[in-house]
Formats: C-alpha cells, sequence, structure tokens
C-alpha cells in the first residue's frame, strides 16, 4: 500500500510541478512542487505499521516471547489451525518403562541388547531404555555400524548379529520374523496409549518394550482454549496409529497425522494451507524443523528442550516461547497489534486525503487560501504525532 501511495505522490509532484511552472513561473512550480510533495508523502502511512510494530516487539520480550519475525507478528490473528506434536506436548513428555514382554530371552538380556543398541542414539525413548540398563546394573557393551532413522528405530551389530530396535513395522521390514504372539502384545500396548518397541536378535524378534508418558493436564487446557476461540488443533506425529488415536481422543483431537517422518508432517502442513488454512506450527525438536519451516507461522517452545545448544539451532523459528500457554499471550497481543495498525491507517489515510485535497487547490488561478510547504509539514507532523500516540497504547495495554 506504501509503494502505491508514493507512486502516487511522485506522479501528483510531477504534474504539479510542471502544470505550475508553465502558469507561474519557475518560483511557484517550486513551491507548489515542494508542498504537494510534502502532503502527499505516504510516511505516516508507513509508521502506521512500523511504531506499532516495534513497540509490540517491547511487550512481547517482556512477556517472555522473543520475535525473530516481525512480519509474522501480523498473521498470528488470522491462524485458524495449529499444528502440534503429540509427544512433549499433549503428554509431558517423561518417558518410563512399563512393560517388557521376551521371547525366547530372558527380561535382563532383553533389556540388555536394547539398551547396547540404543545408547548411541539421540531419541528421548532409546534414552530411557538405556538409563533404566544402567540403573538395574545389567551389562551394555559396544555395538559396530550404529544407525539410527529417525522416528523408526536404531540397529547396530554386536558379536556379528544385528540387534534391532523400533516400531513393529520399520523392524519387519527389515526382513524379521516377529511372532503372532508378540504382535498380539504389540497391539495391545498400542490401545492403551502406550508406545511399544520391538527388539530383535538376527531375523527374529525376541520381545517387545512398551514405554509410557502421563497425559499433560496443560495441554488440555490449551486444546480446549484453542477450540473455543475457532482454532483446529492438528496433530502430527511419528507415533503408531492406535496410540495416538488413543491419546488423541483424550483431547478430543480430530485432525490426527501418524506415522510421520520430518518430512512427512511438512507435508501435510502444506495439505493444510492448501485448504486456504492458516497454519501455525508449534515444535520443540530439530526434527520438527521441516514441518516448521512449512507454516504460516513457526513458534519454538522452548522450555520443552533441556539442550539449549540444540535449542539454538531453531533460533530463526518466527517466535519462541517457554511454555504452551504463551501462545495465547502472543495471539492476544498480535491481535491488539492489528487493531492499533487499523486505527492507524484510516488516519493516516484521511489525512493523506485532507492534504492533498488542499494541495489540488493550487491549481486554482486564485486559491481561496495560502497552501505552501511549511502548512504540508505541519499537517504530515500533526498526523504523525497521532499515529505515535495510538501507537503507545501497545505500552500500556492489558493484552
Amino acid at each position: 500500500m506504501v509503494k502505491i501511495f508514493f507512486l502516487l505522490e511522485v506522479l501528483a509532484t510531477s504534474v504539479f510541478t510542471v502544470y505550475t511552472f508553465f502558469l507561474q513561473g519557475e518560483e511557484a512550480a517550486l513551491a507548489t512542487g515542494l508542498a504537494v510533495f510534502i502532503a502527499s508523502t505516504p510516511i505516516c502511512l508507513w509508521l502506521s505499521k512500523f511504531l506499532v510494530i516495534q513497540f509490540t516487539k517491547r511487550v512481547l520480550r517482556s512477556r517472555g516471547i522473543t520475535v525473530n519475525n516481525s512480519r509474522a507478528i501480523l498473521t498470528v490473528p488470522e491462524v485458524s489451525t495449529v499444528a502440534i506434536p503429540l509427544r512433549n506436548f499433549l503428554t509431558d513428555g517423561k518417558f518410563a518403562i512399563t512393560d517388557v514382554v521376551p521371547e525366547g530371552l530372558t527380561e535382563e538380556t532383553l533389556l540388555s541388547h536394547a539398551a547396547s543398541v540404543e545408547q548411541y542414539g539421540s531419541h528421548a525413548l532409546g534414552r530411557v531404555i538405556y538409563k533404566t540398563a544402567l540403573e538395574r546394573r545389567l551389562k551394555v557393551v559396544n555395538v559396530a555400524a550404529f544407525s539410527e532413522i529417525p522416528c523408526r528405530g536404531v540397529e547396530g551389530v554386536m558379536n556379528d548379529v544385528p540387534i534391532r530396535v523400533g516400531t513393529a513395522d520399520w523392524v519387519r521390514s527389515r526382513d524379521v520374523v516377529i511372532s503372532g504372539a508378540l504382535w498380539t502384545r504389540v497391539g495391545q500396548f498400542a490401545g492403551e496409549g502406550k508406545i511399544p518397541l520391538v527388539v530383535s536378535v538376527g531375523k527374529v524378534a525376541r520381545g517387545v518394550i512398551a514405554l509410557k508418558d502421563e497425559i499433560s493436564s496443560a495441554a488440555k487446557s490449551f486444546v480446549t482454549i484453542l477450540q473455543n476461540n475457532g482454532m483446529e488443533p492438528a496433530v502430527l506425529t511419528a507415533v503408531n496409529n492406535p496410540t495416538a488415536k488413543s491419546i488423541a481422543q483424550i483431547f478430543g483431537v480430530e485432525t490426527l497425522r501418524t506415522e510421520l517422518m520430518p518430512d512427512d508432517k511438512a507435508r501435510e502442513v502444506q495439505i493444510l494451507r492448501a485448504k486456504k488454512q492458516i497454519v501455525a506450527v508449534l515444535g520443540n525438536e530439530t526434527h520438527d524443523v521441516p514441518a516448521l519451516n512449512a507454516g504460516d507461522v513457526s513458534i519454538f517452545v522452548r522450555k520443552i528442550f533441556d539442550d539449549e545448544e540444540k535449542a539454538g539451532a531453531l533460533d530463526e523459528m518466527d517466535f519462541r516461547i517457554s511454555a504452551l500457554d504463551k501462545f495465547f499471550t502472543l495471539r492476544e497481543i498480535a491481535i491488539y497489534a492489528a487493531k492499533l495498525i487499523r486505527i492507524n491507517r484510516v488516519v493516516s489515510v484521511l489525512a493523506w486525503l485532507t492534504l492533498v485535497g488542499l494541495a489540488l487547490t493550487l491549481m486554482l488561478d486564485e486559491p481561496p487560501f495560502q497552501f505552501n510547504p511549511a502548512t504540508a509539514g505541519a499537517g504530515v507532523l500533526l498526523t504523525a504525532i497521532l499515529v505515535w500516540i495510538n501507537s503507545m497504547r501497545m505500552l500500556s495495554s492489558r493484552a
């Protein structure tokens, strides 16, 4: 909009200057051109947004919200869908082993094999298995040829035998035989909202380790407020469908996409946007980056991430907040900012039309009053003061 007004300013100045030059001479043309240029300047229209954004960033900082992309502030009020992970959002992210079901091995040996591979992994589930084995003083040995497939599992070679720990579908895709009894337990654990991990030794599955974390009370409130404010929560997760579905039902979440790799999550966000939805994506780990980058607004929830070095990799997201409820603080402040900008623009446009209208009188042979550069400058200055005063209301708002 400012660019359009600037083009109009240049055009009007040129026309008025040339017209006056031919009728009244060079001196009158310079005075008229300068008066028209000042009167039609869109500086106040530019200030309408700039000042509010600067004050809004100051207020957000005082509320513990970091702004990395100022332009995203005005997108927040338009958000219709909020995409969130399942783990660490709907749940507390404090995993614990609930069941160990060995087949052909002892429980201790099953945990020992799993921990030996998981000691090199980065996923929270694997860290819990490894830590539990250490607490039980089980034998943990080094493995060779370790590899980790994000959101699927880990594998390594121990004594020339491949050991795998991961989702049932992924383990089976490695040509591992899983007995009917273990498949039954996998389905049972998933239906209870647990995460079942299959452990295989060679080409045979030797057991299932089930883990679970508690439902987050803060997330229940978060989802309820989202829905009450007309925003739809969309859960995007790598967790298998039965487990995720049992948890999502507790929250009344209808939009659920499961068993997603990081790039799959980004694709789902793009699909939501293709449906004309404005999508805010919340994330807290590096594998959330593709989805965060795909959203209209990206928000990194810092509190859930203990490793500040890794958290720093997500500093380029639009916003950083310390807790889920800060999202609503951000939204309320952004809505108020949009309101102030609308008021500023109305004031600026009305002033612009008034000053330009007065400038038009310079084309008359006998203008009804004297309109010169000083008069035009005073009008612009007064408008800028009004815009500044209205923008300052952000600092005293209770949003």
